[in-house]
Protein backbone atom coordinates (compact mmCIF):
# COMPACT_ATOMS: atom_id res chain seq x y z
CA UNK A 1 0.00 0.00 0.00
CA UNK A 2 1.66 3.20 -0.92
CA UNK A 3 1.41 5.65 1.77
CA UNK A 4 3.04 8.60 2.23
CA UNK A 5 4.02 11.96 4.35
CA UNK A 6 3.12 15.15 2.42
CA UNK A 7 3.58 18.61 4.19
CA UNK A 8 0.78 21.05 4.24
CA UNK A 9 2.25 23.15 1.58
CA UNK A 10 3.17 20.13 -0.56
CA UNK A 11 -0.66 19.02 -0.36
CA UNK A 12 -2.55 19.00 -3.29
CA UNK A 13 -5.49 20.86 -1.98
CA UNK A 14 -8.07 20.16 -5.54
CA UNK A 15 -6.87 16.44 -4.62
CA UNK A 16 -7.19 16.20 -0.81
CA UNK A 17 -10.59 17.58 -0.41
CA UNK A 18 -12.04 15.74 -3.77
CA UNK A 19 -10.75 12.36 -1.31
CA UNK A 20 -12.52 13.80 1.31
CA UNK A 21 -16.01 15.15 -0.54
CA UNK A 22 -16.28 11.67 -2.55
CA UNK A 23 -15.16 9.78 0.69
CA UNK A 24 -18.26 7.29 1.47
CA UNK A 25 -17.89 8.38 5.02
CA UNK A 26 -17.18 12.51 4.12
CA UNK A 27 -16.92 14.76 6.98
CA UNK A 28 -16.71 18.58 6.87
CA UNK A 29 -13.55 18.73 9.64
CA UNK A 30 -11.70 16.66 6.87
CA UNK A 31 -11.39 19.85 4.21
CA UNK A 32 -8.11 21.53 4.29
CA UNK A 33 -9.83 24.70 4.46
CA UNK A 34 -11.35 23.38 7.83
CA UNK A 35 -8.65 22.01 9.15
CA UNK A 36 -6.43 25.60 8.07
CA UNK A 37 -8.99 27.20 10.40
CA UNK A 38 -8.63 24.57 13.30
CA UNK A 39 -4.87 24.42 13.62
CA UNK A 40 -1.67 26.32 13.20
CA UNK A 41 0.06 22.66 11.87
CA UNK A 42 -1.21 19.66 10.37
CA UNK A 43 0.01 17.45 7.46
CA UNK A 44 -1.16 14.55 6.14
CA UNK A 45 -0.62 10.62 5.11
CA UNK A 46 -1.51 9.88 1.41
CA UNK A 47 -2.29 7.25 -0.41
CA UNK A 48 -1.65 6.65 -3.74
CA UNK A 49 -3.30 9.95 -5.93
CA UNK A 50 -4.85 10.82 -3.09
CA UNK A 51 -7.11 8.10 -3.02
CA UNK A 52 -7.38 8.25 0.82
CA UNK A 53 -6.03 10.84 3.11
CA UNK A 54 -5.62 11.03 6.93
CA UNK A 55 -4.86 14.26 8.76
CA UNK A 56 -2.23 14.60 11.03
CA UNK A 57 -2.49 18.14 13.29
CA UNK A 58 0.37 18.42 15.65
CA UNK A 59 2.47 21.07 18.38
CA UNK A 60 5.09 21.09 19.79
CA UNK A 61 4.32 21.92 23.66
CA UNK A 62 6.39 19.31 25.76
CA UNK A 63 9.82 20.19 25.44
CA UNK A 64 9.72 21.12 21.85
CA UNK A 65 8.59 17.36 20.69
CA UNK A 66 5.78 16.77 18.55
CA UNK A 67 3.04 15.43 18.79
CA UNK A 68 -0.24 14.80 17.60
CA UNK A 69 -3.64 16.13 19.01
CA UNK A 70 -7.57 16.94 18.13
CA UNK A 71 -8.16 20.51 17.59
CA UNK A 72 -10.87 22.47 18.72
CA UNK A 73 -13.96 22.00 17.36
CA UNK A 74 -12.86 19.25 14.93
CA UNK A 75 -14.45 15.96 16.70
CA UNK A 76 -13.55 13.33 14.09
CA UNK A 77 -10.87 13.06 11.87
CA UNK A 78 -8.69 9.94 11.29
CA UNK A 79 -9.21 8.21 7.67
CA UNK A 80 -10.86 9.26 4.71
CA UNK A 81 -10.66 6.99 1.39
CA UNK A 82 -12.89 6.10 -1.81
CA UNK A 83 -11.34 2.74 -1.07
CA UNK A 84 -13.06 0.08 1.23
CA UNK A 85 -11.86 1.36 4.60
CA UNK A 86 -11.23 -2.09 5.73
CA UNK A 87 -9.25 -3.06 8.87
CA UNK A 88 -5.97 -3.43 7.14
CA UNK A 89 -6.09 -0.61 5.38
CA UNK A 90 -6.88 1.34 8.79
CA UNK A 91 -4.32 -0.14 10.69
CA UNK A 92 -1.29 0.71 7.62
CA UNK A 93 -2.47 4.21 8.13
CA UNK A 94 -1.84 4.03 11.71
CA UNK A 95 1.22 1.84 11.64
CA UNK A 96 2.33 4.94 8.71
CA UNK A 97 2.71 7.83 11.36
CA UNK A 98 5.67 9.16 11.82
CA UNK A 99 7.69 7.66 14.66
CA UNK A 100 8.84 11.89 15.52
CA UNK A 101 5.15 11.59 16.50
CA UNK A 102 6.15 11.26 20.68
CA UNK A 103 2.80 11.29 21.35
CA UNK A 104 -0.50 10.91 19.91
CA UNK A 105 -3.95 11.61 21.21
CA UNK A 106 -6.55 11.59 18.16
CA UNK A 107 -9.91 11.15 17.44
CA UNK A 108 -11.28 8.47 14.70
CA UNK A 109 -14.05 9.03 12.57
CA UNK A 110 -17.02 6.77 12.96
CA UNK A 111 -16.14 4.33 10.23
CA UNK A 112 -12.65 3.88 11.23
CA UNK A 113 -13.42 0.77 13.75
CA UNK A 114 -12.72 -2.80 13.67
CA UNK A 115 -9.22 -2.13 14.67
CA UNK A 116 -6.84 -4.44 16.27
CA UNK A 117 -4.68 -4.05 19.21
CA UNK A 118 -1.34 -2.12 18.23
CA UNK A 119 1.57 -2.21 20.64
CA UNK A 120 1.30 0.71 23.05
CA UNK A 121 -2.19 2.10 21.36
CA UNK A 122 -5.25 3.18 23.64
CA UNK A 123 -8.30 2.99 22.07
CA UNK A 124 -11.22 3.94 24.45
CA UNK A 125 -14.98 4.54 22.50
CA UNK A 126 -16.74 7.67 22.73
CA UNK A 127 -20.61 8.44 22.11
CA UNK A 128 -21.74 10.42 19.88
CA UNK A 129 -25.51 10.80 19.45
CA UNK A 130 -27.34 10.81 15.76
CA UNK A 131 -30.57 11.09 14.61
CA UNK A 132 -31.95 9.70 11.20
CA UNK A 133 -34.33 11.59 9.67
CA UNK A 134 -35.62 9.72 7.08
CA UNK A 135 -39.03 8.94 8.51
CA UNK A 136 -42.43 11.12 8.96
CA UNK A 137 -42.74 13.70 11.47
CA UNK A 138 -45.35 11.66 13.39
CA UNK A 139 -42.81 8.91 13.52
CA UNK A 140 -40.36 10.50 14.81
CA UNK A 141 -42.17 12.63 17.30
CA UNK A 142 -43.26 9.32 19.14
CA UNK A 143 -39.40 8.91 19.98
CA UNK A 144 -39.64 11.87 21.93
CA UNK A 145 -39.20 11.48 25.51
CA UNK A 146 -42.29 12.58 27.91
CA UNK A 147 -39.94 15.29 28.73
CA UNK A 148 -39.26 16.85 25.33
CA UNK A 149 -43.31 16.75 24.94
CA UNK A 150 -44.09 18.88 28.05
CA UNK A 151 -41.25 21.32 27.34
CA UNK A 152 -42.70 21.65 23.87
CA UNK A 153 -46.21 22.14 25.02
CA UNK A 154 -44.62 25.16 27.01
CA UNK A 155 -42.94 26.16 24.88
CA UNK A 156 -45.84 26.77 22.47
CA UNK A 157 -47.32 28.69 25.29
CA UNK A 158 -44.56 31.05 25.94
CA UNK A 159 -44.59 33.55 23.09
CA UNK A 160 -41.80 32.31 21.29
CA UNK A 161 -40.44 33.26 17.72
CA UNK A 162 -38.64 31.75 15.76
CA UNK A 163 -35.69 33.17 13.10
CA UNK A 164 -31.89 32.92 11.76
CA UNK A 165 -31.29 36.72 12.91
CA UNK A 166 -28.21 36.46 14.51
CA UNK A 167 -25.04 37.29 14.24
CA UNK A 168 -21.91 34.54 14.79
CA UNK A 169 -20.20 37.40 17.46
CA UNK A 170 -23.85 37.38 19.23
CA UNK A 171 -23.98 33.66 18.85
CA UNK A 172 -20.65 32.65 20.23
CA UNK A 173 -20.27 35.83 22.94
CA UNK A 174 -23.86 33.87 24.48
CA UNK A 175 -22.05 30.46 24.31
CA UNK A 176 -19.30 32.04 26.36
CA UNK A 177 -21.52 33.73 29.06
CA UNK A 178 -23.29 30.79 29.42
CA UNK A 179 -20.01 28.61 29.89
CA UNK A 180 -18.43 31.21 32.27
CA UNK A 181 -21.67 31.32 34.07
CA UNK A 182 -21.45 27.56 34.40
CA UNK A 183 -17.90 27.97 36.06
CA UNK A 184 -16.41 26.60 32.46
CA UNK A 185 -13.75 28.81 31.58
CA UNK A 186 -13.02 27.86 28.25
CA UNK A 187 -9.70 29.03 26.29
CA UNK A 188 -10.50 32.37 24.36
CA UNK A 189 -8.81 30.52 21.12
CA UNK A 190 -12.14 28.22 21.05
CA UNK A 191 -14.27 30.91 20.79
CA UNK A 192 -12.15 32.44 17.46
CA UNK A 193 -11.34 29.05 16.32
CA UNK A 194 -15.56 29.40 16.25
CA UNK A 195 -15.94 32.56 14.57
CA UNK A 196 -13.12 31.55 11.80
CA UNK A 197 -15.42 28.05 11.13
CA UNK A 198 -19.00 30.09 11.07
CA UNK A 199 -17.93 32.58 8.68
CA UNK A 200 -15.78 29.89 6.38
CA UNK A 201 -19.00 27.85 6.64
CA UNK A 202 -21.74 30.44 6.00
CA UNK A 203 -19.07 32.07 3.29
CA UNK A 204 -19.23 28.43 1.11
CA UNK A 205 -23.62 27.46 2.21
CA UNK A 206 -22.26 24.77 4.60
CA UNK A 207 -24.06 26.16 7.74
CA UNK A 208 -27.12 27.99 9.08
CA UNK A 209 -28.07 29.27 12.31
CA UNK A 210 -31.62 28.85 13.90
CA UNK A 211 -32.84 30.99 16.73
CA UNK A 212 -35.54 31.08 19.10
CA UNK A 213 -36.60 35.06 20.66
CA UNK A 214 -39.75 36.67 22.62
CA UNK A 215 -42.29 36.68 19.99
CA UNK A 216 -42.72 40.68 21.32
CA UNK A 217 -39.08 41.77 21.68
CA UNK A 218 -36.04 39.80 19.67
CA UNK A 219 -33.69 41.59 21.84
CA UNK A 220 -34.70 38.77 24.25
CA UNK A 221 -32.69 35.39 22.87
CA UNK A 222 -34.34 32.01 24.25
CA UNK A 223 -31.85 29.55 22.31
CA UNK A 224 -29.85 29.42 19.00
CA UNK A 225 -28.31 26.66 17.36
CA UNK A 226 -25.48 26.79 14.59
CA UNK A 227 -25.35 24.16 12.50
CA UNK A 228 -22.26 22.53 9.94
CA UNK A 229 -24.08 21.03 6.93
CA UNK A 230 -21.13 17.97 6.03
CA UNK A 231 -21.48 15.46 3.15
CA UNK A 232 -24.84 16.77 1.74
CA UNK A 233 -27.02 15.42 4.28
CA UNK A 234 -25.41 15.88 8.17
CA UNK A 235 -26.39 18.55 10.09
CA UNK A 236 -23.54 18.94 12.59
CA UNK A 237 -24.50 20.84 15.68
CA UNK A 238 -21.32 22.89 16.00
CA UNK A 239 -22.73 25.45 18.88
CA UNK A 240 -25.56 26.03 20.79
CA UNK A 241 -26.85 27.91 23.26
CA UNK A 242 -30.33 28.24 26.19
CA UNK A 243 -30.31 31.28 27.91
CA UNK A 244 -32.19 31.49 31.47
CA UNK A 245 -35.24 32.86 29.90
CA UNK A 246 -35.03 29.81 27.47
CA UNK A 247 -34.54 27.25 29.83
CA UNK A 248 -37.59 28.19 31.74
CA UNK A 249 -39.85 28.63 28.48
CA UNK A 250 -39.07 25.47 26.92
CA UNK A 251 -37.12 26.81 23.82
CA UNK A 252 -33.89 24.03 22.73
CA UNK A 253 -36.80 21.50 22.75
CA UNK A 254 -39.07 24.03 20.70
CA UNK A 255 -36.30 24.56 18.25
CA UNK A 256 -34.80 20.79 17.70
CA UNK A 257 -38.50 19.91 17.54
CA UNK A 258 -39.12 21.95 14.55
CA UNK A 259 -35.32 21.28 12.71
CA UNK A 260 -36.90 17.78 12.54
CA UNK A 261 -40.25 18.99 11.39
CA UNK A 262 -38.77 20.86 8.64
CA UNK A 263 -36.49 18.01 7.51
CA UNK A 264 -38.73 15.00 8.33
CA UNK A 265 -38.85 12.10 5.99
CA UNK A 266 -35.62 13.50 4.49
CA UNK A 267 -32.20 11.51 3.70
CA UNK A 268 -30.91 13.55 6.38
CA UNK A 269 -29.26 12.67 9.88
CA UNK A 270 -28.72 15.70 12.50
CA UNK A 271 -25.16 14.65 14.50
CA UNK A 272 -25.34 16.03 17.86
CA UNK A 273 -22.03 15.89 18.55
CA UNK A 274 -21.87 14.17 21.88
CA UNK A 275 -21.79 13.97 24.25
CA UNK A 276 -19.70 12.21 27.00
CA UNK A 277 -21.48 13.91 30.02
CA UNK A 278 -24.43 12.26 30.99
CA UNK A 279 -26.65 14.34 31.09
CA UNK A 280 -26.06 15.86 27.55
CA UNK A 281 -26.31 12.50 26.42
CA UNK A 282 -29.45 12.36 27.90
CA UNK A 283 -30.72 15.48 26.26
CA UNK A 284 -29.95 13.80 22.88
CA UNK A 285 -31.32 10.67 23.47
CA UNK A 286 -34.75 12.02 24.37
CA UNK A 287 -35.25 13.25 20.67
CA UNK A 288 -35.16 9.39 19.49
CA UNK A 289 -30.96 9.92 18.60
CA UNK A 290 -28.50 6.99 18.92
CA UNK A 291 -25.03 6.58 20.04
CA UNK A 292 -23.18 6.45 16.79
CA UNK A 293 -19.55 5.75 18.30
CA UNK A 294 -16.28 6.93 17.39
CA UNK A 295 -12.55 5.65 18.57
CA UNK A 296 -9.98 7.94 20.99
CA UNK A 297 -6.90 7.30 20.40
CA UNK A 298 -3.50 7.48 22.25
CA UNK A 299 -0.56 6.42 22.24
CA UNK A 300 2.73 7.17 24.38
CA UNK A 301 6.10 7.00 22.90
CA UNK A 302 7.38 9.46 24.81
CA UNK A 303 10.98 9.23 26.59
CA UNK A 304 10.94 7.73 30.12
CA UNK A 305 12.10 10.56 31.28
CA UNK A 306 9.14 13.10 30.90
CA UNK A 307 6.62 10.39 29.87
CA UNK A 308 5.14 10.38 33.36
CA UNK A 309 4.07 13.99 31.86
CA UNK A 310 1.23 12.30 29.88
CA UNK A 311 0.02 9.86 32.23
Amino acid sequence: MDIRLVEREDIEEAKWNGCVHYANNSKIYGYTWYLDNVAEHWCGLVEGDYQSVFPLVWNQKIFGIKQLYQPLLCQQLGLFSVHVRSKKRIEAFLEAIPSDFKYIDIHLNDRNYNIKKIEELDLVEKPNYVLNLNKPYEILSKSYSSNVKRNIKKAEKSNLFLSTNITPEKLVAEVKKSQEAKGNNMPDQLFHTAHRIIYNCLHRGLGGMHVVTDKDDDSILHAAIFFMYSGGNVMINLLNVTTEAGRKSGAMHYLLDYIIKINANKRKLIDFEGSSIAGIARFYESFGAENVPYYHLKQNRLPWWIRWKKK
